[in-house]
C-alpha cells in the first residue's frame, strides 16, 4: 500500500510543483510589467510622502527625517548602498535606479530611490539608496490566499488518493492471496473484488483462466482414477488366467517365461496403486490433521520396511523423542516410506536417517544413502510424476517415478517443502521440513 501511495503522491508533488513553477514562470515573464505598475499605482501615496518629506532636506536635518520617518511609517525604510541595489533589482529597472527614480521592483518585492545623483544631501549620498520592502498590498494578500487555497487542494487530492490507494492495494492482496492459494493447490479459489475496483476485468480473467484450470486438472484426475480403477479388472482376470494356465501346463521349461509373466502383472498392479494413490492426494483439499510423534512415526515406517532394505546398513539420529508434528499420519508415513524405499534402492551399504529443529522452530528430517546420487541438472525434475533419470536410478531397477511425486504432494498438503541435494555419504540426501505442532 504504502509503495502504491508513496508514487501517487511522488507524482501529484512533482506535477504540482512543475506547474507552479511553470505558472509562476509565465506571470513574471509576460505579467511582470503589469504587477509592476500595479505596484506602483498602489504605492503612490506614500512615494510622493516621501519624496516631499525628505528632497527639502540636507545634512543632519536629513538624517533627522529619515530617522523620523523609520518610527512613523508602516514600511522598513534603510539606506544601502548604490551597488548593492543594483544588485538586488531587475536590469530593466537599473537605468531608473541611476536617474534616482522611483523604482518598485517586482523582482526583490522592494521599493528602491536613490538618494540623489550629486552628494548634495550629504558625503556620499549618490551612493546611497532608500529601500524599503514592499508593504503587503492587495495582489499579495490574493496570491497568498490563492496558495492557501491550492494548499488545501494539494491535501484534500493527496487524501483522496490515499483512500483510493488503501482500497486499490486490498484488492491487488486478495488478487495476490487467491493467485497464491491457486498456485499452493486450492483450485477452488477464487479472486473476490468490487465490481467498481479497477482491477475487477482482471480479477474475471484470472477467475475464468482458473475456472478453466480447475475443470481441465479434474476431468484428467478423473480420467487417471477411472482408467487405474477399469485396469484391475483386466489385471485380475490376466492373474487368474495365469494361474489355471500354470496349473495346466506340463513342460517346467514354460516357468521362468510365468514368472516373468507374474513379475510384469505385479509391476502393472503396483503402477495402478501408485496412481490411484497420486490421484486421491491430488484431489484432497483438507486433511484430517492430528498431533504425530514424529519418532514414533519414524520408527513404525522403518519396522514396516525392514524387508525392503536387504541387509543395508540403517543408521538413525533422532533428536529428540517427543517433537510433534500436525498432520495426516497416513499421509505423512507414505511420504516417509517412499523416501526410504528409494534410498534402499539405491544405497550401496549404508541409509542414514536424522531429525532436527532448525532456527526457526521447523522440524527437519532428512534420508541420505551412499548410491551414485543425483545430479545437480536432474534435481529440479525428480519430483515430476513419471520422471526417471537416465542413469543407474531408473525403470531397471524398479519403479515408474511415482514414489517422489507422491512424497511431494503429501508434503505440500502439510504446508512444508521437500528437496535433495547431496550427502555427506557420497549419494543423496533428501530433506522434508514440516511445522511444529
Amino acid at each position: 500500500m504504502y509503495r502504491i501511495y508513496l508514487r501517487i503522491f511522488v507524482l501529484i508533488a512533482v506535477v504540482t510543483l512543475s506547474l507552479t513553477q511553470v505558472l509562476s514562470y509565465i506571470t513574471t515573464h509576460f505579467y511582470a510589467e503589469q504587477l509592476e505598475q500595479y505596484s506602483v499605482k498602489d504605492a503612490v501615496a506614500q512615494i510622493f510622502l516621501v519624496e516631499l518629506y525628505l528632497d527639502d532636506s540636507q545634512g543632519a536635518l536629513w538624517f533627522k527625517r529619515f530617522k523620523t520617518l523609520q518610527e512613523k511609517s508602516d514600511n522598513s525604510y534603510t539606506l544601502i548602498p548604490l551597488e548593492r541595489a543594483i544588485a538586488m533589482i531587475a536590469p530593466h529597472n537599473r537605468q531608473k535606479l541611476l536617474e534616482k527614480k522611483v523604482v518598485v521592483d517586482f523582482q526583490s518585492e522592494a521599493y528602491f530611490r536613490r538618494v540623489d545623483i550629486d552628494n548634495s544631501k550629504f558625503p556620499g549620498s549618490a551612493n546611497q539608496v532608500i529601500y524599503a520592502p514592499e508593504k503587503e498590498n492587495h495582489a499579495s494578500i490574493i496570491v497568498k490566499i490563492k496558495r492557501f487555497q491550492y494548499t488545501i487542494i494539494f491535501l484534500l487530492l493527496l487524501t483522496l488518493c490515499g483512500v483510493w490507494s488503501y482500497f486499490h492495494w486490498r484488492e491487488l492482496q486478495s488478487l495476490s492471496k487467491t493467485a497464491n492459494d491457486f498456485g499452493s493447490g486450492l483450485l477452488s479459489s477464487r479472486a473476490k473484488v468490487r465490481k467498481s475496483a479497477s482491477i475487477y476485468p482482471l480479477a474475471q480473467c484470472m477467475n475464468l483462466m482458473a475456472e478453466r484450470i480447475e475443470r481441465l486438472v479434474d476431468s484428467q484426475s478423473e480420467l487417471l482414477h477411472s482408467v487405474s480403477h477399469e485396469l484391475r479388472t483386466p489385471i485380475a482376470r490376466l492373474e487368474f488366467g495365469l494361474e489355471l494356465l500354470k496349473k495346466d501346463a506340463q513342460n517346467n521349461d514354460l516357468n521362468p517365461r510365468f514368472l516373468a509373466m507374474e513379475n510384469d502383472l505385479q509391476e502393472l498392479n503396483e503402477l495402478v496403486s501408485e496412481l490411484l494413490s497420486l490421484t486421491k492426494i491430488e484431489q484432497q483439499q483438507a486433511l484430517p490433521m492430528h498431533k504425530i510423534n514424529l519418532a514414533e512415526m519414524l520408527h513404525m515406517v522403518l519396522n514396516s520396511l525392514e524387508h525392503v532394505m536387504h541387509g543395508k546398513e540403517v543408521s538413525h539420529a533422532i533428536h529428540s523423542q517427543n517433537s510433534m508434528v500436525l498432520g495426516d499420519s497416513k499421509l505423512l508415513s507414505r511420504a516417509l516410506s517412499n523416501l526410504l524405499r528409494n534410498a534402499a534402492k539405491y544405497a550401496e551399504h549404508k541409509i542414514k536417517i536424522s531429525t532436527l529443529q532448525n532456527n526457526a522452530g521447523e522440524l527437519e528430517i532428512t534420508i541420505e544413502d551412499d548410491g551414485p546420487g543425483i545430479p545437480d541438472k536432474e534435481r529440479e525434475h525428480i519430483f515430476e510424476p513419471f520422471y526417471r533419470l537416465n542413469r543407474s536410478r531408473d525403470r531397471a531397477s524398479g519403479g515408474f517415478g511415482l514414489g517422489l511425486a507422491i512424497a511431494k504432494k503429501a508434503v505440500t498438503l502439510h504446508q512444508g517443502e521437500i528437496w535433495v541435494d547431496q550427502s555427506t555419504l557420497g549419494g543423496a540426501r533428501f530433506t522434508i521440513r514440516l511445522i511444529e505442532a
